[in-house]
């Protein structure tokens, strides 16, 4: 067999050798790299003195970008200015409450940088005094109120506006733009209401609604959104049954509970575990006890983080008339 061999490898230095494995390395990493691009650019807007704005900036790369801002070159420390992270990092929102007129009258400047490099964008903020605003500027006719909705039902969060022309209107959750794209259960109605089907705890939060046209730009008093989760101790809905049965015979014994959280069913005979630890079904049990040779109570549990509950049913053996009267 001959030796698969590198022989210009073999004549190198150590150190050289290394180097060069350590330069492959880095030229791999180069490749999978990647200079960051805006996914989504802030876009000029037009406020109220007193009001909000809102800035959105996401960009995408390899290694993920770090989203900055800064107004006419310059961080800002200003309490009046905050920033809120996407939960998947992709980006931030730059968030201006209340809007002052003439001081933030300015261009804002998002740089999304990796190792690789860094890209900047810009959006121009104008701000408007109350008696300055030009016809056709939105008006919200109908913002969001505050909702308790029970987990699992609809939450509806109204929202109407007009405007010349008419405005489009979009929503924000805790600061951050909602993605209706990206969730079935998100819904916005020809109205602008927007509709949450099959609420989730998730979805608690503060809402509000944002109308916009080439006009200007208006945000809703914001409202906020509770999703209560009902929590029912557990009830029986269908309970055991008292059962008489031949010797020998089988008999199905049904417990159903229901609850919130659903509680788990057991069943025992006595004080023997009839159904195991973990195999305990939940919400229903049919427990089918067969060869049946003696009477006995069998009792099924309820069993929730609310409290358990019980009932008996008695299976009782029939004695068989082996002799009939001569």
């Amino acid at each position: 067999m001959v030796p698969n061999t590198h022989p210009t490898m073999s004549l190198l230095p150590r150190g050289a050798l290394l180097f060069l494995l350590l330069l492959n390395c880095m030229v791999i990493s180069s490749l999978a790299d990647s200079l960051p691009s805006f996914v989504k650019s802030p876009e000029d807007q037009t406020g109220i003195s007193g009001r909000a704005a809102s800035f959105v900036c996401q960009a995408a790369g390899e290694p993920k970008p770090r989203i900055t801002w800064t107004k006419k070159g310059k961080i800002f420390t200003s309490q009046r200015f905050e920033t809120v992270e996407f939960d998947d990092g992709s980006g931030s929102v730059l968030r201006i409450q209340p809007l002052r007129l003439n001081r933030d009258e300015a261009t804002f400047e998002c740089t999304a940088n990796n190792s690789v490099g860094e890209i900047k964008t810009s959006a121009k903020l104008t701000v408007l005094n109350e008696n300055q605003i030009p016809h056709g500027f939105p008006t919200i006719d109908m913002g969001p109120q505050l909702k308790v909705v029970e987990r699992t039902r609809t939450a509806t969060m109204l929202c109407a506006a007009s405007g010349n022309p008419d405005p489009e209107i979009s929503w924000f959750k805790d600061g951050l733009p909602v993605d209706i794209s990206s969730n079935g259960r998100l819904k916005q109605l020809r109205s602008g209401a927007l509709q949450i089907d099959n609420s989730e705890e998730s979805d608690q939060g503060k809402y509000e609604c944002v109308a916009m046209n080439s006009v200007g730009t208006r945000y809703s008093a914001p409202a906020n959104l509770y999703v209560r989760v009902r929590r029912v101790p557990p009830r029986f809905d269908i309970l055991p049954t008292d059962q008489e049965v031949m010797l020998g015979g089988s008999v199905n014994l049904t417990c159903v509970a229901v609850g919130s959280p659903m509680p788990y069913i057991k069943w025992m005979m006595g004080s023997e575990d009839l159904t195991e630890e973990d195999e305990m079904p939940m919400g229903r049990n049919v427990l089918e006890v067969t060869n049946i040779r003696e009477s006995a109570n069998y009792t099924c549990l309820a069993i929730s983080s609310l409290g358990v509950m019980e009932a008996t049913a008695q299976v009782t053996v029939k004695e068989s008339r082996q002799y009939s009267h001569i």
